[in-house]
């Protein structure tokens, strides 16, 4: 069988495309409803998460940008990118029926003639892309993928609990060529796992951890593209291919019986054209230093960040505490200019409020964000919790690990602790709720005296 070569290098063509994947998420459902606004476009430190990911990418110098969402997202999302101020070149693409995210670059497949860097929308990361893209140029993988370790939680989150955790993913990562040759869930019912001795042989500096997560951060080289595009049975980046690639390192028989080594462009094709033109320029050779990978047709290489801030916003109890972690590190005023501040009102080193925001007196603002033309009465104390924009919220409330979605209101004297306000929804004066979600598609209802009860 001949290796199929990718057509020659064109300078014309940007030597990364980037593709934000914007799909709505489960674990968001409460924030994310319909009255509310799109997942990408959520608040995190009174930006829209989306803003953070387009910011990376333009700041590694990939400004190339298609944003792949759904045909409903699709208006609001090109709307923020019409008042954007930036750098690269979007595009919005709205698609109809999405089974994973392989499916999403094989929807967007004929749009892409250059290598692929593919990021979630609701990433947070502080590792600059283009320390990334830099190790990716030297290493030449045909995938890349980023992997941390969870972060610490700040405790909010209201109501949602972080849906049940999956078995933990054992990573395996050859130290001296920083390879990803092991990617296998654990069995939940041992803490043993078999490894098989070939692998072991081959990778002896194999180090191996069950504590990593994927971030959903991945780089392909375009004839990767092009196997995705041949293989529809492929759904998942995360769940089908890497674990794929990851096999097909050591046993050779995949790259035949999984139509792989048909896709692979020839080694000359690879030293001209995988990363842009003279993409090998200065790079060790690989035999020389005895790297386990030298000379390979297929290799994946895993970025490990252990500490820093890497996370994603993909469950409530993960957005407030990257809500909580990046307003504590933003720079400049805590409140806006044109916010308005009554006497003995507080507003915490490690909180932020939004423009236009009225704030009554004696009010106290905590590890937590307000957004932008919410008024708020006297007597307010909010603690670790995320209010956006335009929010009412009465005199003598008290709110602590909440979240309050836009155009909400909160009646006087009310208590919530741990709960999802839903947007545009009122809460009576009064009421005292606890781990409870506000939402139209909530079955419950408030008596006379303002107490939350469930419908039996």
């Amino acid at each position: 069988m001949f290796s199929v070569a990718p057509p020659p290098f064109d300078a014309r063509e940007p030597e990364f495309k980037a593709v934000v994947l914007a799909m709505p998420e489960d674990g968001m459902d409460l924030l994310s409803e319909r009255d509310n606004t799109s997942h990408a476009l959520l608040p995190i430190a009174n930006k829209p998460m989306l803003w953070y990911v387009l910011q990376w990418l333009e700041q590694g110098g990939i400004l190339d940008i298609i944003i792949v969402t759904t045909r409903e997202s699709k208006t609001d999302i090109g709307s923020y990118i019409e008042v954007y101020e930036g750098l690269g070149r979007i595009t919005v693409k709205g698609l109809d029926d999405v089974s994973g995210t392989a499916d999403a670059l094989r929807q967007v497949a004929s749009l892409i003639k250059s290598n692929v860097v593919v990021v979630p929308c609701d990433l947070v990361v502080d590792v600059p892309a283009a320390h990334f893209i830099d190790l990716v140029r030297i290493k030449q993988p045909a995938f890349a993928a980023m992997f941390c370790e969870a972060m610490r939680s700040e405790g909010g989150g209201g109501s949602a609990k972080a849906k049940a955790r999956e078995a933990p993913l054992c990573v395996g990562v050859d130290q001296p060529s920083s390879r990803l040759v092991l990617l296998q869930r654990m069995d939940g019912t041992s803490e043993d796992l078999a490894l098989p001795m070939p692998l072991v042989r081959r990778f002896p500096s194999m180090a191996l951890s069950d504590k990593m997560h994927d971030v959903h951060l991945y780089v392909l080289q375009r004839w990767v593209l092009s196997y995705i595009a041949a293989n529809p049975k492929i759904e998942s980046l995360q769940d089908d291919l890497l674990p794929l690639f990851v096999r097909a390192q050591s046993q050779r028989q995949l790259l035949e019986s999984r139509d792989i080594r048909r896709h692979i462009p020839a080694p000359a094709a690879r030293c001209t054209g995988a990363y842009g033109a003279g993409a090998q320029l200065g790079q060790p050779d690989r035999a020389a230093h005895g790297e386990p990978d030298a000379g390979d047709q297929l290799s994946v290489f895993a970025y490990v960040r252990r500490g820093g801030i890497v996370g994603r916003a993909n469950q409530i109890p993960q957005y407030c505490d990257l809500n909580s972690i990046v307003s504590r590190m933003m720079t400049g005023a805590r409140t806006a200019s044109s916010a308005k501040l009554a006497l003995q009102t507080q507003v915490g080193s490690d909180s932020l409020v939004g423009v236009s925001s009225q704030l009554g007196e004696r009010c106290s603002v905590k590890r937590s964000v307000v957004g932008a033309h919410c008024v708020i009465g006297k007597d307010v104390k909010i603690v670790n919790s995320v209010i956006m924009d335009h929010v009412t919220i009465g005199d003598g409330v008290k709110l602590e690990s909440c979240v309050v979605c836009k155009l909400a209101s909160i009646g006087g004297n009310a208590q919530l602790k741990s709960c999802e306000v839903g947007a545009s929804m009122t809460v009576p004066a009064g009421s005292n709720l606890k781990n409870t979600p506000v939402t139209e598609d909530t079955d419950t209802y408030f008596d006379d005296g303002g107490v939350y009860t469930e419908f039996a």
